[in-house]
């Protein structure tokens, strides 16, 4: 069964939702992974509006790019949307999905994505991840209109 364009925006709406329950639960590399799935979800949606058999990858970038969103939103919420996913994906790429979360601190580390930050700095990178993700889906929902 093919999955339709507002499927993928109602499973955008519940991996956010997901993303946030996880993270309350202090499971951070599904809090991570959720974020990212949110976002991909939504790109996902405008693009099998366009091409329901286009097949893509999960680039964030490149679904952006395919998903031609910022045909329909304003020059700053183009910006908004950019600043967001590059911080997002930053913090997570989809070959991440099998790590625990104690490699996925020495990778933030290596990033130098603890700098700064008191406390947990993990918790921290998934609070930003959970924040752009809301981000985009702030702007990329509203303007959804099914076909």
């Amino acid at each position: 069964m093919r999955i339709e364009a507002a499927d993928y925006v109602e499973a955008a709406q519940e991996r956010l939702s997901n993303a946030k329950l996880l993270y309350e639960a202090a499971q951070y590399a599904f809090t991570l992974y959720a974020a990212d799935v949110a976002v991909e979800s939504l790109l996902r949606a405008y693009i099998a509006k366009l091409d329901p058999i286009l097949e893509t990858g999960h680039n964030l970038p490149l679904l952006l790019q395919a998903s031609k969103l910022h045909d329909i939103v304003t020059p700053r919420e183009s910006e908004l949307i950019d600043v967001s996913l590059v911080t997002l994906t930053r913090r997570w790429k989809n070959d991440l999905r099998y790590t625990s979360n104690q490699r996925l601190r020495r990778r933030l580390k290596k990033l130098k994505l603890d700098r700064g930050i008191r406390g947990d700095f993990l918790k921290e990178n998934c609070r930003i991840a959970i924040e752009m993700a809301a981000t985009i889906l702030k702007i990329g929902v509203p303007k959804w209109k099914p076909s």
